[in-house]
């Protein structure tokens, strides 16, 4: 079977049984017009994925990039649709989720950075080798931190 045909037909199973999956988890908080809802945004983002894949098997940038914002674009323009047809993407409840996910998920990432950091500025001594990934994670550290406190100052002035 041509490689093409068959990296189609993967990607329409994974479409399918996402959407699939998507329709038959439990109702929560949110009704299943919301699953619904969330089919194209889902349909999107996998399409995205195949194509980014082929963009970088191909080492074609320019295509990566296209489809990258061509992706976001149409995302944009989906949930702004969404949301003019009078449907509610988010409401405060939400909100305050993703902003504690946020919260926490940061702490992580700057927890696991400086663990990375300390892990090799021992190791590095042994093995010069990694002297540029601790440069690395180290130049993370602290763009991820000054970004944080720079973000903080910010909205404590404008909020």
């Amino acid at each position: 079977m041509n490689e093409a045909l068959k990296s189609i037909l993967i990607w329409v199973g994974i479409v399918l049984g996402s959407a699939v999956i998507l329709l038959s988890l439990p109702k929560r908080s949110r009704g299943s017009e919301h699953k619904k809802a969330s089919i194209p945004a889902l349909l999107v983002v996998l399409t995205m994925g195949y194509f980014l894949g082929w963009a970088v098997s191909e080492r074609n940038l320019a295509a990566a990039f296209s489809v990258f914002i061509v992706g976001a674009l149409i995302l944009n323009i989906y949930y702004k649709r969404l949301e003019k047809s009078g449907y509610v993407l988010r409401d405060e409840r939400t909100l305050r989720i993703e902003e504690a996910a946020s919260r926490r998920a940061l702490q992580v990432t700057m927890l696991l950075l400086a663990v990375l950091m300390v892990y090799l500025s021992v190791e590095k001594g042994a093995n010069p080798e990694l002297s540029m990934a601790f440069k690395v994670v180290s130049g993370l550290l602290v763009f991820v931190f000054v970004l944080h406190w720079t973000l903080l100052q910010y909205y404590s002035r404008v909020m």
